[in-house]
């Protein structure tokens, strides 16, 4: 072929001026303009990762939709939820840093895609010069005027412009699937920090009711003791048991405002006013998500993750790129041109008959660089293979982030149902060991011990309600779900061989 003997070329530069005619420039542009092929390398083929059919839970698994694809507003059903993460989509302070670099990263494909076309500019220039006294007798001053239009293209052979423009779009798109994945992980951590700063504020609130209630019991024992109806030993036992409960009090004082601030930061805001609007325990006992929980199947998770979207991503950017680095064994061809016209006076510039232009082609080709070109050539072989590996292991981890993500959701609903049961019996024991304590049948000991049985319980079913409602958010997090609707349309590149065919 003409291309593989120009590659076996020395390097040399071929320059052709004409002053002939026009036919002969347009002969001479579109003999070269047919050395255009094909872009080197190979072009992205998705790779077959071989997921698994199912999950390995018993969540119900839908073939063809799954809660993945619900937008945030139809899975967070507390408008609590929903007005803290409304407010921080708008005033997060990281996600308006990734909007930012998305705005550079769809300017940088501007710069890129601006190699594939010729470069047009328009220069001007004025001289006005005088002879040597010396070797001019009478000197006299002289003028030129000129202006002319110039064209300056790499002619994209070997397809290494393309290439280039292939990958710097990839990774622009990248950068989109950032932006989703920072959507998402705002929505889940906003979720996420309120829900476990209501769960301190109902723990805080139990004990402050259980540290009130055993001051009462303490101050009863106190006079009981002084009637001679009980012990000291009682009393400092009433006593044991208020420290207990009051000794709470300071740790998870300090954990709802930690907990507080954290939610702060996500909202962009130093003194957001958090309150609770309604009944701390039905906020936490009623799940505020959809009634039903579909998980969709594996291979849906290609298309909804940003993170797997991204790592194909990155892999489509390194095919690319080894491409581009194969066009270097090639020869680079360069093509400028000028029209223009010069005159001694600036104001018939325009009028004169000096009409000038010329046409040049370069022809550039490598010889002999000690190997560094195939040397580069592996490099973005084995890049591409390292993207290749990253991608299979960001779809591994994936997958298997949903599988704990259920398993997680199930053990919590199991965990629930035993504690709701602890509850009621710690309170039935309670209820009975108050009655016999009152009629003197059993001693304060007893009553103190379901007191403390129901005071425990009471604080782990608050946890374990909370576990629920971080499951869920962790599951819906893990198949992707939260991109709002105008940032999930973005044009992906796993569908499409490459960019190649869209610039010729």
């Amino acid at each position: 072929m003409a291309n593989q003997r120009l590659g076996d070329q020395a390097r040399f530069t071929l320059k052709l001026v004409w002053v002939a005619s026009r036919a002969k420039v347009i002969g001479f542009t579109a003999t070269v303009l047919g050395l255009v092929g094909c872009a080197m390398g190979p072009d992205y083929q998705r790779p077959d990762v071989d997921l698994p059919a199912q999950y390995h839970h018993e969540l119900v698994q839908d073939t063809i939709d799954n809660d993945g694809l619900v937008a945030w507003q139809s899975f967070y059903l507390d408008p609590n939820v929903r007005k803290l993460i409304s407010y921080a989509l708008a005033q997060n302070l990281d996600l308006e840093a990734v909007r930012s670099r998305l705005i550079a990263a769809r300017s940088k494909v501007t710069v890129t895609d601006a190699t594939l076309y010729p470069e047009f500019g328009l220069g001007a220039n004025a001289e006005r010069s005088i002879d040597s006294g010396i070797t001019n007798t009478n000197p006299t001053h002289g003028n030129e005027f000129d202006i002319a239009g110039t064209v300056s293209w790499e002619l994209d052979v070997w397809g290494a412009n393309r290439r280039r423009s292939e990958a710097e779009y990839a990774h622009f798109l990248s950068t989109q699937e950032a932006l989703n994945l920072a959507v998402i992980s705002l929505i889940s951590d906003v979720a996420s920090r309120y829900y476990e700063w209501l769960d301190i504020e109902q723990r805080y609130q139990i004990s402050v009711n259980t540290v009130q209630l055993r001051k009462k019991e303490r101050d009863l024992a106190r006079l009981r003791k002084q009637n001679g109806v009980i012990s000291g030993l009682q009393v400092k036992q009433a006593e044991v048991e208020y420290q207990s409960a009051k000794v709470t009090l300071p740790s998870l004082d300090f954990a709802r405002q930690e907990k507080a601030n954290q939610l702060r930061v996500l909202l962009g805001e130093y003194d957001y006013p958090l309150k609770v609007e309604g009944d701390l325990a039905s906020l936490i006992a009623e799940v505020p998500f959809p009634s039903s929980f579909r998980v969709g199947i594996p291979s849906q998770m290609l298309s909804q993750r940003p993170d797997v979207k991204a790592a194909e991503l990155a892999l489509i950017a390194a095919n690319a790129n080894v491409g581009l680095a194969k066009t270097a064994f090639f020869p680079k061809f360069n093509i400028t041109g000028r029209y223009g016209t010069e005159s001694e006076d600036l104001d018939k510039i325009f009028d004169s008959q000096g009409v000038t232009w010329s046409l040049l082609g370069g022809i550039t080709a490598p010889i002999f660089n000690a190997g560094s070109i195939a040397a580069q050539y592996d490099i973005a072989q084995e890049e591409s293979r390292q993207a290749l590996l990253a991608y299979r292991s960001a779809v591994l981890a994936a997958y298997f982030e949903v599988n704990d993500a259920m398993n997680s959701f199930r053990r919590s609903e199991l965990a629930i149902e035993a504690q709701e049961e602890l509850v009621e019996a710690a309170r039935g024991y309670t209820h009975l060991a108050m009655l016999r304590y009152r009629n003197g049948v059993s001693s304060s000991l007893d009553l103190m011990d379901a007191q403390r049985s129901l005071f425990n319980a009471e604080l782990s079913l608050s946890e374990v309600r909370r576990d629920k409602l971080l499951a869920m958010i962790k599951l819906y997090r893990s198949l992707g779900g939260g991109v709002l609707k105008e940032e999930q349309q973005t044009q992906t590149l796993a569908d499409k061989s490459s960019r190649v065919g869209d610039v010729q």
